[in-house]
């Protein structure tokens, strides 16, 4: 019975067999060799030494010598344009110096002031007995502080940078 859509038309059991004898023979010594001798390998033995390997008869032996049409192109290839790209130019003799970097931005006395009561804000939080009032009245300044100071940093942020123009802001025009 042959299976649908086998090309050859044969039966699973005819496909099963060859296979079987295809794996029975994996190891018999073939009958006869396909190959050059000089491909044979010879038992390895450490005291024999190797033979000799025999004249390469490829591209560069004796059907193609090395002066060949195919090896030694007159015109020069795709690859060794790319391999001598650039050749031509001058090389830079003056190293690159690079410009100086631009001095350091202000700190305004919003963003000094604004550090400042973050900071003595988490000191009085964490240590509310270093002012004269309460425990808790001090922890209350403390909280208050860390959130001015907070408020204080964040009403400095502006939208956009010093390049980009005032657009104003007209919404959604169709």
């Amino acid at each position: 019975m042959s299976v649908v859509g086998d090309p050859d038309g044969r039966s699973s059991d005819q496909v099963d067999a060859a296979f079987a004898q295809i794996v029975a023979g994996y190891d018999a010594a073939p009958a006869e060799v396909t190959w050059p001798e000089s491909e044979d390998l010879a038992p390895s033995s450490s005291s024999s030494p190797s033979p000799a390997p025999a004249e390469p008869t490829g591209p560069t032996g004796p059907v193609f010598p090395a002066n060949g049409p195919i090896l030694n192109r007159p015109e020069p290839s795709l690859l060794d344009g790319l391999d001598t790209f650039g050749a031509d130019l001058p090389d830079d003799e003056e190293p690159f110096v690079p410009p100086p970097p631009p001095p350091l931005p202000r700190i305004s006395a919003q963003a000094i002031f604004g550090a400042i009561a973050i900071i003595a804000g988490l000191v009085l939080f964490f240590k509310p007995d270093l002012l004269p009032l309460g425990e808790q009245a001090g922890m209350v300044l403390g909280l208050l502080g860390i959130i001015g100071g907070a408020a204080l940093l964040i009403m400095r942020l502006r939208p956009g940078g010093p390049d980009e123009p005032d657009l104003p802001d007209d919404g959604a025009v169709v």
